[in-house]
């Protein structure tokens, strides 16, 4: 077994970690601080060998951090205040759990075109050997999106996050929908993936409202 770094009550600098090749493993972070930082491909690469592994943040605190690109196994993140919503661009999942307030997260694709030609396939082949992906039962969200992960592939607590079919999107009639579930829709049905999952922000004071937008969506068979 693989003994882990653990650091505890510690104030991490700001770092960049731009690479074609490189393995983030076996740490432990306990109530520390993150000035921010980057981790992402020096040139977008389906090898995808930029891997955080074995991680585990346990009621930590960041600044901005920007992820793209990067290949996350065995993560845990129990608790993780931050300003600004983390967007995980172009990432591919594999076992990493959500746990407790972890604020406004984002699961999204690159925007640039020619980066999403080389790492969306790539992420796509690189699923169909992944049992699970990510587990949110547990997680309170401010906000969250999630747009590029098999949602099939997603833990989720059934009550407050939904999964989505990209066909019963594609056909839905959203005339009747709120702006906000009509978005969901149309965001459902152009996932590169068949399904994708959408949750009510449980600390968004939105929350209620959300929650009865996707309810909806469950009564009309786009969500389940």
């Amino acid at each position: 077994m693989t003994s882990s770094s653990s650091h505890v009550k510690a104030e991490i600098e700001y770092g960049k970690i731009i690479e074609n090749s490189k393995v983030i493993a076996d740490l432990d972070f306990d109530r520390c601080t993150f000035e921010g930082g980057v981790i992402m491909q020096a040139e977008p690469s389906p090898d995808y060998g930029v891997v955080v592994r074995n991680v585990s943040l346990t009621k930590c605190k960041g600044n901005s951090i920007q992820l793209f690109g990067v290949r996350f196994e065995d993560v845990t993140v129990d608790t993780f205040r931050h300003p600004r919503m983390i967007d995980l661009q172009s990432c591919v999942l594999k076992h990493v759990v959500l746990r407790g307030n972890v604020g406004s997260v984002r699961i999204s694709q690159m925007s640039d075109e020619d980066a999403r030609a080389v790492l969306a396939p790539a992420a796509a082949k690189l699923y169909e050997d992944v049992d699970w992906a990510l587990d949110i039962t547990e997680a309170e969200f401010s906000d969250a999106e999630f747009w590029d992960l098999p949602g099939h592939l997603v833990k989720r607590n059934p009550e407050t996050q939904f999964l989505l079919s990209r066909a019963a999107a594609a056909s839905a009639d959203t005339g009747d929908l709120s702006s906000y579930g009509q978005i969901v829709v149309e965001r459902a049905a152009d996932s590169v993936y068949e399904t994708s999952v959408a949750a009510a922000p449980v600390r968004s004071k939105y929350f209620e409202d959300y929650l009865g937008d996707l309810r909806k969506l469950r009564e009309l068979g786009i969500a389940e």
